[in-house]
């Protein structure tokens, strides 16, 4: 697909706040596996970093921030402070953040990694686990904790936001010998199990953008509308001078389907940043500007710069296989395959709950993207298949994971947002104003929402530390 250079309105308005303070570390480097699965010796360098400032010694826990899609510079370090600044100090913690294999700097095959013959044998969840689960035993190791049930013995807490939330708790069921705890925050499961419907995750976003201002899912269903019946009536002259874009259009349907794919794209965006919930989200002001615009400019609302969301490789299109957002550079073009292969998910438009027109996703149409992009093919079940994570089989098959929603959040539809069972630690606490992973992420003045769900976790982890080092001391969190 080309590059076009469109921009005005939303380009202005649909902008992230910073809304996450970081702690700038250190980058630290551990020898790993590229693959742990199989007879081969070779090795590479994955980035990580730690915080070691509150660490009380041998017998304090160890929390574990898993990184997802996207690398992490120095500059950036640690994502969350409140877990370095209050859980670790609370409780004497020392604080470890893995880079996710084959993004920023923790490449196993080099420069060579983006290769898709070397991302189909080593670019999985399976072996990011393995790489923690090294990092971590390797630590205690080194920072002379003893084995369980002994006074010198370090608890695992595994923490992580999105995918990194999902990867938290897949650690705690994975590797029940090395993580004790996990602590997953907007944490799709369900989409990965494949027990969400397509309509559910823009049906969330919809809603949300109406409960940030009322007539804004009219407002941008018009918009879209307006937008369809234009590349339908106008000649290439005309379009390329609305968008901005080169002549000639040679095939105006893929250049409109592709721009109401990404404008649909920084909805959820916006979705994802809305929180709090005031007058000057991005997603309120977009929705103000959508509303403005109703009946005479709505077209203009379309008018942002389409490289900026587009990930890189050759065959980079607006559309990959995680239609809530393709990312950028070479974060997207990773997260792409890991959406081609094991991390699918059914994400679509049109129902009457969505402010957007109608495009089903379908596996016929993954199955081509995937072979042409990667020559891969989707393996949907595989992983709830091999590691069980639906909700039966987590009642039957592990414990002490809270699961944390922001109810506002489109991918809390896929969360797990009831308490499985108290008896075995296996939490739901949400946030009704919330959105994505927003206790963990959000770098302004807490809420009084954040600083309540802050309290309950901290009274959950000391639980569970008391359970670890006096078994025969069990509770039930009320």
């Amino acid at each position: 697909m080309a590059f076009f250079k469109l921009h005005l309105l939303l380009g202005a308005c649909w902008a992230l706040p910073a809304v996450s303070l970081t702690v700038p570390s250190k980058a630290l480097w551990f020898q790993q596996k590229v693959s742990h699965f199989s007879a081969s010796n070779a090795t590479y360098l994955q980035r990580y970093y730690m915080d070691d400032k509150h660490w009380a010694g041998p017998g304090s826990p160890i929390f574990v921030i898993m990184g997802g899609e996207g690398g992490i510079s120095p500059e950036t370090g640690i994502f969350y402070p409140w877990v370095c600044e209050v859980l670790a100090r609370q409780f004497g913690g020392l604080v470890l953040e893995p880079e996710h294999r084959f993004y920023g700097e923790s490449l196993p095959y080099g420069p060579a990694s983006y290769e898709a013959e070397h991302l189909k044998g080593a670019m999985t969840s399976q072996e990011a686990l393995a790489d923690a689960a090294e990092l971590i035993r390797s630590t205690q190791l080194a920072r002379n904790c003893t084995v369980t049930g002994t006074r010198g013995y370090c608890p695992v807490l595994v923490i992580g936001g999105s995918y990194p939330g999902f990867l938290a708790a897949m650690m705690r069921i994975r590797y029940p010998a090395v993580v004790d705890m996990a602590y997953a925050s907007s944490a799709p499961l369900k989409f990965y199990s494949q027990e969400v419907g397509q309509y559910a995750y823009y049906a969330k976003v919809t809603e949300s953008a109406e409960k940030s201002m009322k007539g804004c899912a009219a407002a941008v269903l018009q918009a879209f509308q307006k937008m369809m019946d234009f590349f339908q009536t106008a000649n290439s002259s005309q379009i390329a001078q609305q968008f901005s874009v080169c002549e000639p259009v040679s095939q105006p349907a893929d250049l409109a389907d592709n721009l109401l794919f990404l404008a649909e794209q920084i909805f959820a965006n916006l979705n994802m940043a809305n929180y709090p919930p005031n007058s000057n989200t991005g997603l309120r002001r977009t929705c103000g500007s959508f509303i403005a615009a109703a009946g005479h400019r709505e077209l203009e609302a379309f008018r942002f710069n389409v490289s900026a969301h587009l990930p890189a490789g050759e065959s980079a299109t607006a559309r990959c296989g995680d239609w809530s957002g393709c990312g950028y550079g070479r974060d997207g073009e990773m997260w792409d395959f890991q959406t081609c292969s094991f991390e699918v998910e059914h994400i679509g438009f049109g129902s009457e709950e969505q402010m957007f027109p109608s495009h089903p996703w379908t596996m016929e149409w993954l199955k081509e993207h995937c072979m042409k992009r990667f020559a891969v093919r989707p393996q949907p079940k595989s992983l709830v298949d091999l590691w069980g994570f639906d909700e039966a089989t987590l009642v039957s098959s592990t414990s002490r994971i809270l699961f944390v929603n922001g109810l506002n959040d489109g991918w809390s539809v896929g969360g797990i947002l009831q308490d499985l069972s108290k008896e075995k630690g296996l939490i739901a606490i949400n946030l009704p104003n919330g959105a994505h992973h927003s206790e963990l992420s959000h770098g302004g003045k807490e809420t009084a929402e954040v600083r309540q769900v802050h309290q309950q976790i901290l009274a959950i982890v000391g639980q569970w530390l008391e359970e670890i080092k006096h078994p025969k001391m069990l509770r039930i969190i009320a």
